[in-house]
């Protein structure tokens, strides 16, 4: 049984893969997804449902395009064949070799799978975008979160003996919701120019231009413009001031998450009517799944903001942008499918790989550096699939673990 829905998983990935395939392509020019439908890169001519078949048709056609000849690149078929095996690889990781515990059987499990697998596509699109373009696809993220939040409130995974969701404590929920109401605020002040976004007269400067490649039918690219992601006062702005611009539409957001906090923690009367909204208890099937709901957004915050704080801190000391915005992103997008504590792993975890990489710069020398979204993506996926092993290693250092829910 096993083998024939990895089998089912894997022809599935690689459907997945075609379609991912379109939003790499297509998402990072500002083109929609859906139309037009699938078509050669090089003549537009509108390709055929038997040469668009995952992996199977781009073989067959050796690369290239059945109308011009023009070269397709592999990218395709890596895309393809790599959503496939992580469709297949993640069901054989935690449903046949029990990498971690707890996950329990598929028929139960499979909403939490499914985010899983839309988290593990999500970073794959915004790893190769980010290492194509130097940005990352925001939409992306926000469909993830989106996927995230809404499985872990329809069917919450966090009374297990080890949650893949882990729980949060009541007032932590409070100051989740009361965090999220303020940057809906902020996100409103700002629509309506009442708070300006951060470096919008920033001058984009070249990082690189690819050498153009030319297709049989003598056209050739035009060469993509990557800017820097590190803003500097060589951009024409003042960059300390500009990340104030950031701490401000914060603002709302600490001030409500403050507010919340004290009130449930302060206020009596609140504080109990708080407290039996979260038991099981007092409200019944509600409060499993508002749990749910509170432990994926706080999980959502906690990953924004251990990337967000360290780029204001880091940019008000070094005076040049720290970290990107779309990280900040990335790593909201792993916490709001899996809880706080991968995201939080994953933030120590993704500088030794990027440390590793700098090594491989400095032997051989005539590699090109990578944004750090790619990091981020790989570290979450170690962490997610080796989760045991690091609870294991930091419980005994670690204060105040019970939140984990074990």
């Amino acid at each position: 049984m096993d083998v024939f829905i990895m089998v089912f998983l894997g022809a599935f990935g690689a459907c997945t893969g075609s379609f991912l395939n379109v939003v790499i392509c297509r998402l990072p020019r500002g083109e929609s997804i859906i139309f037009p439908g699938s078509h050669c890169p090089s003549c537009g001519t509108p390709i055929k449902w038997y040469d668009n078949i995952p992996l199977v048709s781009w073989l067959v056609l050796r690369g290239r395009c059945r109308a011009c000849k023009a070269s397709i690149s592999p990218r395709y078929l890596v895309v393809e064949a790599a959503t496939a095996a992580i469709f297949a690889g993640l069901y054989l990781c935690y449903f046949v070799l029990d990498i971690r515990d707890g996950a329990g059987n598929i028929v139960v499990s499979w909403p939490m799978f499914l985010a899983h697998l839309a988290l593990l596509s999500g970073l794959l699109v915004c790893s190769i975008v980010d290492i194509r373009s130097w940005i990352v696809p925001l939409e992306v993220c926000w469909f993830v979160s989106i996927a995230g939040v809404a499985v872990a409130t329809a069917r919450p995974m966090i009374l297990g003996r080890h949650p893949f969701m882990p729980p949060v404590p009541p007032v932590v929920g409070a100051i989740a919701i009361g965090a999220a109401a303020g940057l809906a605020a902020a996100m409103t002040l700002q629509k309506y120019g009442i708070i300006l976004p951060s470096f919008l007269d920033a001058q984009d400067k070249p990082v690189t231009a690819p050498a153009q490649q030319k297709h049989k039918n003598g056209k050739a690219d035009r060469p993509r413009r990557i800017v820097s992601v590190a803003v500097t006062g060589e951009h024409g702005v003042n960059v300390r001031k500009e990340i104030l611009r950031e701490l401000l539409f914060l603002a709302p957001a600490i001030l409500l998450a403050g507010l919340a906090g004290l009130l449930v923690t302060r206020s009596h009367a609140v504080g109990n009517w708080w407290n039996d909204l979260n038991r099981q208890a007092a409200g019944g099937r509600f409060a499993v799944h508002f749990r749910g709901f509170q432990a994926a957004l706080a999980g959502y915050l906690v990953g924004g903001l251990w990337i967000w704080g360290t780029r204001i801190l880091g940019t008000l000391a070094f005076g040049k942008e720290a970290m990107g915005l779309g990280d900040v992103h990335i790593l909201a997008a792993v916490g709001a499918v899996t809880g706080w504590v991968v995201p939080t792993i994953t933030f120590f975890v993704a500088p030794l790989l990027g440390l590793l990489w700098a090594l491989v710069l400095w032997l051989r020398r005539n590699q090109r550096e990578l944004p750090y979204g790619p990091w981020l993506a790989a570290a979450s996926v170690i962490v997610m699939l080796f989760y045991d092993a690091f609870i294991a290693f930091l419980s005994p250092y670690a204060q105040g673990w019970q939140f984990l829910g074990k």
